[in-house]
């Protein structure tokens, strides 16, 4: 928060002379164009402090220096995460994914004067807005959909008449809503009946339309891939070199790629499936990220890397998953970052949501119909319901936290994902998507499930505007 105290030249002042340090006229005058706002906190360091004056270059570093390494370290907190968790401990982040997306349904207009499940249950009858978690989706024998929503302290059923428009459409457990409709007056004929709502409106947290203004700046370009897989006897390294070689030319929009993101499986791993030592080319993970980094580090160093673990990664399988070890960390230039999965990252002041993407091949088989080729679909429901994780008791393994970061808490303006090994971009609602390209071949698995990857495919977004480039070094 800003505040009175950074928007006037005086105040300013004082404030550093309260703590022994001098300023420059040059180095004012230029807090004061850039409307640095509370940042300006930061010049007090320990630096300047011995140093008792700030000049026109600390204010440039502030600037101009990247702070996501602090933020990244800092963002996600697994310390209160136990190696044997309770059904206490499980109800914790149910709880917190709750209120994380009530919070967004309740703010978005429509549900300001929502009401407990349980004042709900009181009233004899009449027009009601509630907000849950959904379980026991069923349908009536008359095909009326039936399902239960609880909030924190109890919990009430919800019928769409087979009539209504509302029952084609596709819930999930463990999904939080809001509902609009009626509660009708309780039957006295063979005592009171359970208490029901009929829902006439079905409230998501959903994503608000985006836009990003064409500034007329130069482009500034995020780059994402996805599962390299190195160490596999099927990483295409071929087509990494090729677009290596691209970046460093520096020809077209090469010249303004400033970011790139691998969203996971970066290396195959050891004993992810049965027979895997068969398909690799090195055994040893720590030899696989070796090698990775040498791919990695030959990236410019003016282009900033963000790495992700994967399912593959040599972090634990259970999500969220924790950043690289430092054992590994410390095997990549300076250039390079190191992300948990998922998170949010703030680039030229976009939000860049990233999820290595397990879930959605739960997701996928939720889809009526679904198959690999419905990714896109899997990724609108994951913005719709604002949330990136599937139902409980899925094949994505989760582990409890006080907190769920599932949530997409930030509106993104990017989502970025993989996993997959396709290639598949869309637009929901001005929120530009990708699932990511893999660097790998077809597997045997994939043989057999009859599905063709789609490898060697660099997809780029503009910060600046909502150009998207698609590269492909297959070729």
């Amino acid at each position: 928060m800003a505040g009175p105290l950074f928007d006037d030249r005086e105040k300013i002042i004082t404030f550093f002379q309260s703590k022994g340090i001098l300023l420059a006229p040059e180095a004012l005058d230029l807090m004061l164009k850039r409307s640095l706002g509370s940042l300006i906190v930061k010049l007090y360091n320990d630096e300047i402090s011995q140093r008792g004056y700030i000049e026109v270059k600390d204010v440039l570093k502030l600037i101009t220096e990247p702070e996501r390494k602090d933020s990244i370290v800092k963002e996600i907190d697994y310390s209160d995460i136990k190696a044997n968790s309770s059904v206490d401990d499980f109800r914790r982040v149910f709880v917190s994914r709750y209120e994380k997306l009530r919070k967004i349904i309740v703010t978005s207009g429509k549900l300001r004067e929502v009401s407990s499940i349980s004042s709900v249950k009181r009233m004899p009858k009449g027009y009601v807005k509630v907000v849950g978690m959904i379980s026991d989706i069923t349908e009536t024998k008359n095909g009326h959909k039936r399902f239960r929503i609880e909030d924190t302290e109890d919990f009430i059923d919800i019928i769409i008449m087979n009539k209504n428009s509302l029952s084609k459409e596709l819930l999930l457990n463990d999904e939080v809503i809001g509902v609009i409709g009626s509660k009708p007056e309780a039957r006295n004929d063979r005592g009171k009946s359970e208490p029901v709502i009929f829902a006439n409106e079905i409230i998501r947290p959903d994503i608000p339309e985006r836009t990003i203004e064409y500034t007329g700046r130069e482009a500034e370009y995020v780059g994402s891939i996805s599962d390299i897989h190195v160490g596999s006897k099927t990483f295409l390294k071929d087509y990494y070199a090729r677009m290596v070689r691209w970046i460093k030319s520096s020809s077209d929009e090469s010249a303004n790629m400033k970011h790139l993101i691998l969203s996971g499986d970066v290396v195959d791993g050891i004993g992810v499936y049965p027979g895997q030592e068969n398909d690799l080319e090195i055994i040893n993970p720590y030899e696989q990220y070796e090698y990775l980094a040498e791919f990695v580090n030959d990236i410019p160093e003016d282009i900033s890397v963000y790495i992700m673990p994967g399912n593959h990664d040599t972090v634990r399988l259970a999500e969220p998953q924790p950043a690289f070890n430092p054992k590994i960390r410390e095997m990549f230039m300076k250039n390079v970052s190191f992300l948990p999965n998922p998170y949010n990252l703030v680039l030229n002041k976009k939000n860049i949501t990233i999820y290595h993407g397990m879930a959605l091949n739960d997701l996928i088989e939720l889809i009526p119909g679904g198959s690999m080729d419905s990714v896109g679909s899997a990724i609108e429901l994951m913005l719709k319901r604002r949330y990136m994780g599937s139902s409980y008791g899925g094949r994505t393994p989760i582990i409890p936290s006080s907190e769920d970061y599932h949530v997409m808490e930030n509106v993104p303006d990017i989502f970025i994902t993989g996993h997959i090994h396709g290639h598949y971009v869309g637009n929901y609602k001005g929120v530009r998507y990708v699932n990511s390209s893999t660097w790998q071949s077809q597997t045997e698995y994939q043989k057999m499930m009859n599905y063709s990857p789609e490898p060697g495919i660099l997809t780029m977004f503009d910060l600046n505007s909502m150009s998207m480039i698609k590269k492909d070094f297959s070729k």
